[in-house]
Order: C-alpha cells, then structure tokens, then sequence
C-alpha cells in the first residue's frame, strides 16, 4: 500500500478524524472535550511553519499524525517549534510508520529554517532516540511523571542533498 502525508490545511476533511484520535489518546483523560480539540488543530494551516498538522495517508485511509507546534510545554514556553501529537492508530503501530512523520516534520521544519525542534515524553524516548533526537533534560512535575525533554538538530537542505 502506498504512504503519502498531506496536512490538514490541503485536507480540510481529515480534522475531525485526527481531532478525534488526539482528544481520545491524550485530552478526554484531561477533561478537555473533542470540540476544544479541533479548534486547535484547526488552526494548524500554517502554509510554512508552526503551525502544520501532517496526516499520513496508507492509500486514503488516515493512519497517523504529528503536529509541528509553536509551544507545547508550560514549563518551557521559550522554546519552539515543537513535534507534538505524535500518533499512528493502533493496528498500524510497529511498521514504521511514525518515521514517515518524523521524515515530514523534518522536511517542514527545513523549509522554514527551523534549526533546533524540541518534544517531551514519558513513554516514547526509545522511538525518538532512533530518529535522531537527544536528551536534554527530565523535568519533575509535582503530582505527575516525569517527562524528558528531548531536542533535535535540522540539518539544512544543502547539508541533506550532499
């Protein structure tokens, strides 16, 4: 089956799908509801930039997503652009798939001279050290697990094509 990303801003219909699947894994637990959820990744359209949702498309069916973010972390709000809502649906997971994400969100964040691009975690740091991403700090959270902040170094265009 063939992969492609497009972005929410091409495909305008994918929003309630990819709102859907974010409210569920990380929001309802919150107390956030699924309307709160899609007006902010409705506004995820950038055409450069922060901030861009990329939907990864196996044939038409939507598989998974991440979002390049201009903030994600309270605790860090000096630092930007952030991967965030990083997601592949349940029967799609161990194949791969989130490096097709990376691999936009990489592409994107060139385009727009993006030169450092930072994310947290507490149950992924595995996946994100294999694409390429460090350590750069556990944050302690009263109250909460801690989460590791992580940071990855863009390669520029030039630097890619050599």
């Amino acid at each position: 089956m063939t992969l492609r990303v497009t972005t929410i801003r091409e495909r305008p219909d994918l929003l309630p799908i990819v709102a859907e699947w974010l409210w569920r894994e990380w929001w309802e637990q919150k107390g956030r509801t699924l309307e709160q959820a899609q007006a902010i990744y409705a506004d995820c359209v950038a055409e450069t930039g922060a901030p861009q949702t990329f939907v990864l498309l196996e044939g038409e069916l939507p598989v998974g997503t991440v979002t390049l973010a201009r903030k994600d972390l309270d605790e860090r709000p000096d630092l930007t652009p952030w991967l965030a809502g990083v997601f592949v649906i349940p029967d799609r997971r161990g194949r791969g798939y989130v490096y097709h994400l990376f691999d936009e969100f990489e592409r994107a964040c060139q385009a727009a001279s993006v030169e450092v691009a930072w994310l947290y975690t507490n149950t992924a740091e595995r996946v994100y050290l294999r694409a390429g991403w460090e350590r750069t700090e556990v944050i302690q959270r009263p109250g909460k697990l801690p989460i590791i902040l992580m940071r990855r170094i863009i390669p520029n265009e030039s630097s890619v094509s050599k």
